[in-house]
């Protein structure tokens, strides 16, 4: 899945294949390619200059707990991985002041 390979198993039987038994628990990283989550977009907010989600009136009128608390759990997932990329920015701003 383009992931470089682990050599941290090597030489120990099967080392290149992966732990997880994908006939019993599916492909890992399957679960953002299945239909389910392809239903979901079309509720998906986008987000505005300022940060802000813009509405979306399929997500507005929807009244489905699921569809709701998944694209809340959607757009939390983007806002703190947000978040954690101006952190990174702000300490390589630090870093490079330092220097």
């Amino acid at each position: 899945m383009g992931r470089p390979r682990d050599y941290s198993r090597e030489g120990q039987g099967d080392w290149a294949s992966p732990i997880e038994r994908a006939d019993e628990a599916g492909c890992p990283g399957s679960w953002y390619r299945t239909a389910f989550v392809e239903s979901l977009l079309r509720y998906y907010r986008r987000r505005d200059r300022n940060g802000g989600r813009i509405e979306n009136p399929h997500f507005t009128r929807c009244d489905d707990d699921l569809v709701i608390e998944a694209i809340r759990v959607l757009e939390h997932y983007e806002d703190t991985a947000e978040a954690e990329a101006e952190a990174a920015q702000i300490r390589a701003a630090r870093a490079a002041r330092k220097d």
